[in-house]
């Protein structure tokens, strides 16, 4: 007869092993802990072999994932989705091209469900990414107003220079360019990015096609 492997304190998906349970005949089950916070017990070879990862919980969740799939939340959660993962979306150049992801675990919409609701999630509010550079993860999303969304995404235009690749309010911030300024050229004006930036500023109280603008600052050139 083989020994007997303590399975104690062992964590088999949702669930970790708390005890032996005796009394129990043919066969060995362990008192079990799910994360949900419900105790169970469940034969030790179920646990080993995977069949059960859970009180019944996962299950219930992935059940009842389809009760959602007509809020906000499961909308906002497949563009999320669709713009880093699919090739034919046209928000895709913008986010999955530049390396722009959804972590691992938001790949599950219950999760990205219960971060959503854990941390402060609002009709009316929008995912933003703290840092525009990093992909969809807890660490690095957060809700906020629309408003506030709309200035974080103001410099949305993205531009290979220099050998690197950032939006326009980065490279304004880099070059100390005036924002307003460089993105008028280029979104009323028609500029490239180039000579948008390149072009020397000069102090004019008229604004025309010629690209004079008015400005605070004396005339220089932006390099």
């Amino acid at each position: 007869m083989s020994q007997l492997i303590d399975l104690t304190g062992k964590k088999y998906g949702l669930l970790t092993v708390v005890s032996r349970k005796t009394g129990t005949r043919g066969y060995v089950e362990w008192n079990c802990i799910c994360e949900c916070g419900k105790k169970t017990v469940v034969r030790g070879s179920n646990l080993k072999n995977g069949s059960v990862k859970s009180c019944g919980c996962l299950k219930h969740q992935k059940h009842n994932t389809h009760h959602l799939s007509n809020t906000r939340l499961y909308r906002i959660w497949s563009h999320i989705k669709r713009r880093c993962n699919d090739t034919k979306s046209e928000a895709y150049k913008y986010y999955g091209k530049r390396g722009i992801t959804i972590c691992n675990e938001w790949l599950e919409f219950t999760t990205f469900y219960k971060w959503a609701i854990d941390n402060g999630y609002k009709d009316g509010l929008t995912i933003d990414r703290i840092d525009n550079n990093k992909g969809y993860s807890p660490d690095n999303c957060r809700w906020v107003t629309r408003k506030k969304q709309a200035n974080n995404r103001r410099s949305c235009l993205y531009f290979d220079y220099r050998g690197k690749t950032q939006n326009l309010m980065e490279w304004c911030n880099e070059l100390d360019l005036d924002y307003k300024l460089v993105n008028s050229r280029i979104k009323k004006l028609g500029w490239d990015f180039e000579k948008a930036i390149n072009t020397p500023v000069e102090v004019s109280k008229r604004s025309s096609k010629n690209g004079r603008i008015y400005t605070k600052r004396n005339t220089e050139r932006c390099t």
